[in-house]
Protein backbone atom coordinates (compact mmCIF):
# COMPACT_ATOMS: atom_id res chain seq x y z
CA UNK A 1 0.00 0.00 0.00
CA UNK A 2 0.74 3.89 -0.33
CA UNK A 3 3.05 4.72 2.20
CA UNK A 4 2.67 7.94 4.06
CA UNK A 5 -0.44 9.72 1.90
CA UNK A 6 -1.48 12.14 4.40
CA UNK A 7 1.99 13.94 4.83
CA UNK A 8 2.49 13.90 1.07
CA UNK A 9 -1.61 15.96 0.87
CA UNK A 10 -0.63 18.13 4.04
CA UNK A 11 2.55 19.61 2.20
CA UNK A 12 0.88 19.77 -0.90
CA UNK A 13 -2.23 21.63 0.70
CA UNK A 14 0.13 24.16 2.74
CA UNK A 15 0.23 22.33 6.57
CA UNK A 16 2.82 21.54 8.30
CA UNK A 17 4.68 24.57 7.88
CA UNK A 18 4.91 23.87 4.45
CA UNK A 19 3.49 26.83 2.19
CA UNK A 20 0.86 26.15 0.24
CA UNK A 21 0.91 25.59 -3.17
CA UNK A 22 -0.94 26.51 -6.68
CA UNK A 23 -3.72 24.20 -7.75
CA UNK A 24 -1.06 24.12 -11.42
CA UNK A 25 1.93 23.52 -9.03
CA UNK A 26 -0.12 20.63 -7.04
CA UNK A 27 -1.33 18.89 -10.31
CA UNK A 28 2.55 18.95 -11.07
CA UNK A 29 3.71 17.55 -7.89
CA UNK A 30 1.13 14.67 -8.44
CA UNK A 31 1.90 13.87 -11.81
CA UNK A 32 5.64 13.91 -10.90
CA UNK A 33 4.96 11.47 -7.80
CA UNK A 34 2.57 8.90 -9.61
CA UNK A 35 5.15 8.35 -12.94
CA UNK A 36 8.11 8.09 -10.83
CA UNK A 37 6.36 5.60 -7.69
CA UNK A 38 4.56 3.50 -11.60
CA UNK A 39 7.83 3.20 -13.44
CA UNK A 40 9.45 -0.19 -13.57
CA UNK A 41 12.59 1.55 -13.98
CA UNK A 42 14.63 4.84 -13.44
CA UNK A 43 12.57 7.78 -15.57
CA UNK A 44 15.03 9.79 -17.43
CA UNK A 45 14.51 13.72 -17.41
CA UNK A 46 13.24 13.98 -20.79
CA UNK A 47 10.83 11.79 -20.64
CA UNK A 48 9.84 13.68 -17.34
CA UNK A 49 9.66 16.90 -19.58
CA UNK A 50 8.00 15.63 -22.66
CA UNK A 51 4.95 13.94 -20.48
CA UNK A 52 3.76 15.92 -17.56
CA UNK A 53 2.09 18.72 -18.72
CA UNK A 54 3.54 21.85 -16.32
CA UNK A 55 7.23 21.05 -18.09
CA UNK A 56 6.46 20.24 -21.28
CA UNK A 57 6.60 23.75 -22.71
CA UNK A 58 9.06 25.79 -20.23
CA UNK A 59 12.48 26.99 -21.34
CA UNK A 60 15.78 24.91 -20.96
CA UNK A 61 16.39 26.56 -17.62
CA UNK A 62 13.45 27.04 -16.32
CA UNK A 63 12.32 23.55 -16.53
CA UNK A 64 15.37 22.98 -14.62
CA UNK A 65 15.00 25.13 -12.06
CA UNK A 66 11.61 24.12 -11.74
CA UNK A 67 12.09 20.43 -11.77
CA UNK A 68 14.60 21.02 -8.86
CA UNK A 69 12.06 22.91 -6.80
CA UNK A 70 9.75 19.78 -6.99
CA UNK A 71 12.18 16.89 -6.26
CA UNK A 72 12.92 19.16 -2.92
CA UNK A 73 9.04 19.71 -1.95
CA UNK A 74 8.77 15.59 -2.78
CA UNK A 75 11.41 14.34 -0.75
CA UNK A 76 10.49 16.83 1.93
CA UNK A 77 7.09 15.44 1.98
CA UNK A 78 8.40 12.54 2.79
CA UNK A 79 8.93 11.17 -0.76
CA UNK A 80 12.05 8.45 -0.87
CA UNK A 81 13.48 9.70 -5.07
CA UNK A 82 16.77 8.09 -5.90
CA UNK A 83 18.88 8.82 -9.20
CA UNK A 84 20.51 6.03 -11.09
CA UNK A 85 20.47 4.35 -14.70
CA UNK A 86 18.53 1.70 -16.33
CA UNK A 87 22.23 0.47 -18.20
CA UNK A 88 24.60 -0.82 -15.87
CA UNK A 89 27.23 0.11 -18.09
CA UNK A 90 26.82 3.65 -17.78
CA UNK A 91 27.90 5.86 -14.70
CA UNK A 92 25.75 8.82 -15.48
CA UNK A 93 22.85 9.00 -13.33
CA UNK A 94 20.09 9.74 -15.77
CA UNK A 95 17.06 8.38 -14.09
CA UNK A 96 14.77 9.07 -11.36
CA UNK A 97 12.43 7.02 -9.67
CA UNK A 98 10.31 6.21 -5.77
CA UNK A 99 11.60 2.97 -4.26
CA UNK A 100 8.33 1.65 -3.13
CA UNK A 101 10.24 -0.50 -0.21
CA UNK A 102 11.29 2.29 1.39
CA UNK A 103 7.39 4.44 0.50
CA UNK A 104 5.11 1.59 1.25
CA UNK A 105 3.77 1.11 4.87
CA UNK A 106 4.44 -2.68 6.50
CA UNK A 107 1.83 -4.87 6.99
CA UNK A 108 -0.65 -3.69 9.95
CA UNK A 109 -3.11 -5.69 11.65
CA UNK A 110 -5.35 -4.55 14.53
CA UNK A 111 -7.71 -7.19 16.81
CA UNK A 112 -11.42 -6.26 16.83
CA UNK A 113 -11.26 -4.52 20.19
CA UNK A 114 -8.82 -1.86 18.59
CA UNK A 115 -10.17 -1.97 15.92
CA UNK A 116 -13.65 -0.71 17.94
CA UNK A 117 -11.86 1.85 19.99
CA UNK A 118 -10.12 3.36 16.44
CA UNK A 119 -13.72 3.90 14.92
CA UNK A 120 -14.83 4.99 18.29
CA UNK A 121 -12.13 7.73 18.19
CA UNK A 122 -12.55 9.10 14.88
CA UNK A 123 -16.22 9.43 15.72
CA UNK A 124 -15.70 11.76 18.68
CA UNK A 125 -14.94 15.02 16.69
CA UNK A 126 -18.14 15.22 14.32
CA UNK A 127 -18.59 18.99 13.84
CA UNK A 128 -14.83 20.96 13.70
CA UNK A 129 -11.93 21.41 12.13
CA UNK A 130 -10.75 18.25 13.76
CA UNK A 131 -13.02 16.26 11.98
CA UNK A 132 -10.71 16.49 8.58
CA UNK A 133 -7.58 15.38 10.97
CA UNK A 134 -9.92 12.31 11.80
CA UNK A 135 -10.43 11.49 8.28
CA UNK A 136 -7.21 12.17 7.63
CA UNK A 137 -5.75 9.39 10.17
CA UNK A 138 -8.64 7.02 8.79
CA UNK A 139 -7.09 6.62 5.23
CA UNK A 140 -3.60 6.40 6.87
CA UNK A 141 -5.00 3.12 8.65
CA UNK A 142 -6.87 1.65 5.76
CA UNK A 143 -3.67 1.96 3.67
CA UNK A 144 -2.29 0.15 5.90
CA UNK A 145 -4.90 -3.00 5.46
CA UNK A 146 -6.74 -1.69 8.38
CA UNK A 147 -10.62 -1.00 8.54
CA UNK A 148 -11.73 0.71 11.51
CA UNK A 149 -15.92 0.89 10.91
CA UNK A 150 -17.08 4.35 12.75
CA UNK A 151 -20.58 3.95 11.16
CA UNK A 152 -21.12 1.10 13.13
CA UNK A 153 -20.62 2.87 16.81
CA UNK A 154 -22.43 5.83 15.20
CA UNK A 155 -25.27 5.64 17.66
CA UNK A 156 -23.21 4.79 20.46
CA UNK A 157 -20.14 6.81 19.61
CA UNK A 158 -18.89 9.11 22.60
CA UNK A 159 -19.55 13.24 21.42
CA UNK A 160 -17.36 16.45 22.14
CA UNK A 161 -19.86 18.70 20.41
CA UNK A 162 -18.27 21.98 19.15
CA UNK A 163 -20.29 25.02 20.22
CA UNK A 164 -20.61 28.58 18.37
CA UNK A 165 -17.17 30.10 17.71
CA UNK A 166 -15.61 26.53 18.80
CA UNK A 167 -13.07 26.40 15.23
CA UNK A 168 -12.41 29.89 15.50
CA UNK A 169 -11.06 29.97 18.90
CA UNK A 170 -9.35 26.50 18.19
CA UNK A 171 -7.51 28.06 15.30
CA UNK A 172 -6.64 30.88 16.79
CA UNK A 173 -5.37 29.67 20.44
CA UNK A 174 -2.72 27.38 17.92
CA UNK A 175 -1.46 30.42 15.83
CA UNK A 176 -1.36 33.08 18.69
CA UNK A 177 -4.29 35.32 17.10
CA UNK A 178 -6.47 37.92 18.85
CA UNK A 179 -9.95 36.77 18.84
CA UNK A 180 -12.88 39.15 19.35
CA UNK A 181 -16.74 38.63 20.10
CA UNK A 182 -19.75 39.98 22.24
CA UNK A 183 -20.16 38.06 25.62
CA UNK A 184 -23.56 39.06 26.92
CA UNK A 185 -23.67 41.58 24.93
CA UNK A 186 -20.67 43.01 25.80
CA UNK A 187 -17.15 43.46 23.23
CA UNK A 188 -14.77 41.10 24.36
CA UNK A 189 -10.75 41.35 22.68
CA UNK A 190 -9.23 38.23 23.82
CA UNK A 191 -5.61 36.82 23.52
CA UNK A 192 -6.81 32.75 24.14
CA UNK A 193 -4.41 30.89 26.34
CA UNK A 194 -6.39 27.36 26.65
CA UNK A 195 -9.75 25.60 25.95
CA UNK A 196 -11.22 23.37 28.52
CA UNK A 197 -14.35 21.31 28.48
CA UNK A 198 -16.27 20.12 31.56
CA UNK A 199 -19.58 18.10 31.31
CA UNK A 200 -19.81 18.73 27.69
CA UNK A 201 -19.33 22.33 27.46
CA UNK A 202 -16.32 24.18 25.99
CA UNK A 203 -14.73 27.49 28.14
CA UNK A 204 -12.05 29.56 26.89
CA UNK A 205 -9.67 31.09 29.36
CA UNK A 206 -7.36 33.81 27.95
CA UNK A 207 -6.15 37.58 28.45
CA UNK A 208 -9.09 40.00 28.06
CA UNK A 209 -7.28 43.40 26.28
CA UNK A 210 -10.99 45.50 27.13
CA UNK A 211 -10.57 44.16 30.88
CA UNK A 212 -6.68 44.11 31.22
CA UNK A 213 -6.95 41.06 32.77
CA UNK A 214 -6.91 37.02 32.24
CA UNK A 215 -10.73 36.28 31.82
CA UNK A 216 -12.87 32.98 31.77
CA UNK A 217 -15.51 32.46 28.76
CA UNK A 218 -17.94 30.18 28.36
CA UNK A 219 -18.75 29.51 24.64
CA UNK A 220 -22.13 29.13 24.95
CA UNK A 221 -22.58 32.38 26.09
CA UNK A 222 -20.69 34.25 23.10
CA UNK A 223 -23.71 36.45 21.69
CA UNK A 224 -22.23 37.24 17.67
CA UNK A 225 -19.73 35.92 15.40
CA UNK A 226 -16.03 35.05 16.83
CA UNK A 227 -13.46 36.73 14.68
CA UNK A 228 -9.77 36.27 14.44
CA UNK A 229 -7.76 38.96 13.73
CA UNK A 230 -4.17 40.21 13.62
CA UNK A 231 -1.04 38.15 12.74
CA UNK A 232 0.22 35.43 14.05
CA UNK A 233 2.12 34.85 16.91
CA UNK A 234 1.21 38.09 18.76
CA UNK A 235 1.59 36.99 22.03
CA UNK A 236 3.23 34.83 25.01
CA UNK A 237 1.15 32.48 25.91
CA UNK A 238 1.78 32.15 30.24
CA UNK A 239 2.90 29.17 32.02
CA UNK A 240 0.15 26.27 32.65
CA UNK A 241 0.36 26.97 36.54
CA UNK A 242 -0.93 30.37 35.46
CA UNK A 243 -3.66 29.85 33.33
CA UNK A 244 -4.93 27.04 35.76
CA UNK A 245 -5.38 29.89 38.32
CA UNK A 246 -8.11 31.39 36.02
CA UNK A 247 -9.77 28.23 34.55
CA UNK A 248 -13.76 28.41 35.95
CA UNK A 249 -16.24 26.32 35.57
CA UNK A 250 -20.29 26.65 36.42
CA UNK A 251 -20.78 25.38 39.44
CA UNK A 252 -22.32 21.89 39.91
CA UNK A 253 -25.97 23.59 41.43
CA UNK A 254 -25.97 24.95 37.84
CA UNK A 255 -27.14 21.38 36.56
CA UNK A 256 -29.36 18.90 36.96
CA UNK A 257 -29.43 15.47 39.01
CA UNK A 258 -29.82 12.10 37.99
CA UNK A 259 -29.71 8.97 39.73
CA UNK A 260 -28.09 5.91 37.97
CA UNK A 261 -27.28 2.31 39.52
CA UNK A 262 -23.85 1.61 38.92
CA UNK A 263 -22.68 -2.48 39.34
CA UNK A 264 -20.12 -2.53 41.99
CA UNK A 265 -16.36 -2.15 41.17
CA UNK A 266 -17.44 -0.86 37.66
CA UNK A 267 -18.63 2.86 35.94
CA UNK A 268 -15.25 4.49 35.93
CA UNK A 269 -15.45 8.25 35.42
CA UNK A 270 -18.96 8.50 35.80
CA UNK A 271 -18.51 7.02 39.66
CA UNK A 272 -15.77 9.43 40.18
CA UNK A 273 -17.71 12.29 39.46
CA UNK A 274 -21.23 10.96 41.18
CA UNK A 275 -21.84 10.50 45.31
CA UNK A 276 -23.61 7.67 47.16
CA UNK A 277 -27.74 7.71 47.32
CA UNK A 278 -30.51 6.19 48.10
CA UNK A 279 -33.13 5.75 45.49
CA UNK A 280 -36.25 4.17 46.46
CA UNK A 281 -36.85 1.65 44.52
CA UNK A 282 -35.50 -2.24 44.07
CA UNK A 283 -32.05 -2.52 41.90
CA UNK A 284 -30.49 -5.66 41.13
CA UNK A 285 -28.02 -7.50 43.44
CA UNK A 286 -24.28 -6.16 43.25
CA UNK A 287 -25.94 -2.55 42.59
CA UNK A 288 -25.67 0.33 43.85
CA UNK A 289 -27.14 3.41 43.35
CA UNK A 290 -25.52 7.30 42.62
CA UNK A 291 -26.15 10.28 41.82
CA UNK A 292 -24.90 11.86 39.17
CA UNK A 293 -25.02 16.07 38.03
CA UNK A 294 -25.15 17.39 34.70
CA UNK A 295 -25.88 19.73 32.64
CA UNK A 296 -26.05 18.26 29.11
CA UNK A 297 -28.33 15.39 28.30
CA UNK A 298 -27.12 13.98 25.65
CA UNK A 299 -23.46 13.65 27.07
CA UNK A 300 -24.58 11.73 30.18
CA UNK A 301 -26.93 9.59 28.03
CA UNK A 302 -23.68 8.47 26.39
CA UNK A 303 -21.68 7.84 29.23
CA UNK A 304 -24.62 5.73 30.32
CA UNK A 305 -25.16 3.43 27.65
CA UNK A 306 -20.98 2.70 26.79
CA UNK A 307 -21.09 1.42 30.29
CA UNK A 308 -23.69 -1.59 28.89
CA UNK A 309 -25.58 -3.97 31.47
CA UNK A 310 -23.12 -2.11 34.56
CA UNK A 311 -25.48 0.45 34.54
CA UNK A 312 -29.25 1.54 34.75
CA UNK A 313 -29.82 4.40 34.78
CA UNK A 314 -32.98 5.38 37.45
CA UNK A 315 -34.18 9.24 37.03
CA UNK A 316 -35.48 11.10 36.09
CA UNK A 317 -37.88 9.45 33.75
CA UNK A 318 -36.94 11.18 30.41
CA UNK A 319 -33.38 10.50 30.86
CA UNK A 320 -33.90 6.63 31.37
CA UNK A 321 -36.15 7.00 28.22
CA UNK A 322 -33.65 8.71 26.27
CA UNK A 323 -30.96 5.80 27.58
CA UNK A 324 -33.32 3.14 26.38
CA UNK A 325 -34.05 4.65 23.31
CA UNK A 326 -30.02 4.75 22.23
CA UNK A 327 -29.62 1.36 23.46
CA UNK A 328 -32.90 0.17 21.64
CA UNK A 329 -31.57 1.50 18.32
CA UNK A 330 -28.22 -0.38 19.07
CA UNK A 331 -29.34 -3.24 19.02
CA UNK A 332 -31.31 -2.76 16.07
CA UNK A 333 -28.37 -1.68 14.26
CA UNK A 334 -25.72 -4.43 15.69
CA UNK A 335 -28.96 -6.85 13.99
CA UNK A 336 -28.90 -5.39 10.67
Amino acid sequence: MLGNPSAVASALAGKNGVQPVSKAKSERLVNLLIMMLSARGFVSKHRIRSTIEGYRHQSDGAFERMFERDKEELRTAGVPIVTGSNDPDLDVEDGYRIERSDFELPPTSFTPEELAVLGAAASVWQDSVAAQQTTDALETLRAAGADPDPGRLMTLRPRIPAEPGFDTVREALLARREIRFEYKGQPRRVQPWRLSQRRGRWYVVGYDLVREAPRNFKLSRITSVVQAVGIANSYTVPADARIAEHVQFDRDDEAATAVVALRDGFGGELRRSAQPTSCGVSIPVGFSAWQVKYSRPDILVGDICQLGADAICLSPPELREAVVQQLSDVAQRWEA
